[in-house]
């Protein structure tokens, strides 16, 4: 978990910005990229909290959604649910204080340096998925070809797609650590499986978990259990 933050936010930053949202919304919606837009709301979000994201993308019920999400900080949840509160109704768009699930192309851009974002493509991505010592899980994902990149965009990268797959609050909710790597070790490479099955993997287990039973999947190729000193164990 991370550390202790400050949790409150100003409720009159919070007017502003919803103020300032409505006046905008029309343009967001249009695409119009007037100038610094996005970094305006960018600013705003930061000026809200320093720990919470932002992201708009298609909407499950409208044509947009705006999504403030505290990044997998369970603290800045409630922070995040704060703001949503207080959104204005919008007939073009929804919100939400967690990253959804998304019907996506299995694409995804991370930030760099460079003028242009970085684009994985994360068809092939596979995932291990591993039993913590504190009843949480751990997902190890690798990919065919990974180019060069930094922790920080191998932390975005893994996060993005799991958000994608899953949607935030589940991972949240089931998962404790998540790492992209370069490869699995060589006695676990043979047991990785395709990251379109997460959401089968994740569901059998707390199936398993919620009736009391040992954690055993059908295909045996995706669990192990991790000992508390990071190594692990063998299959479930």
């Amino acid at each position: 978990m991370i550390g202790h933050e400050m949790t409150t936010v100003d409720p009159r930053k919070i007017d502003e910005f919803w103020a300032w949202f409505v006046e905008v919304s029309d343009s967001l919606i249009a695409g119009i990229e007037r100038p610094g837009l996005m970094s305006r709301l960018d600013d705003l979000v930061r000026g809200l909290h320093p720990g919470l994201i932002w992201e708009i993308s298609v909407g499950m019920k409208t044509i947009r959604q705006l999504t403030i999400s505290p990044n997998f900080n369970r603290d800045l949840l409630p922070v995040a649910r704060r703001i949503l509160f207080n959104a204005p109704v919008l007939p073009h768009w929804e919100f939400y204080a967690t990253r959804t699930p998304k019907e996506w192309n299995y694409k995804v851009l991370l930030k760099s340096h460079a003028e242009r974002p970085v684009e994985l493509d994360v068809n092939d991505w596979v995932f291990i998925l591993l039993s913590a010592p504190d009843g949480g899980w751990h997902v190890l994902l690798s990919g065919k070809n990974l180019p060069l990149l930094t922790d920080s965009q191998r932390r975005q990268a893994a996060g993005d797609v799991l958000c994608n797959i899953l949607g935030e609050q589940l991972v949240m909710d089931v998962i404790t650590e998540f790492e992209l790597v370069h490869r699995f070790h060589h006695y676990l490479a043979h047991r990785a499986t395709s990251i379109r099955f997460l959401p089968v993997a994740i569901a059998n287990v707390q199936r398993c978990k919620s009736c009391g039973e040992e954690h055993e999947l059908t295909d045996d190729s995706i669990m192990f259990r991790l000992n508390s000193d990071g190594t692990e164990e063998g299959e479930i």
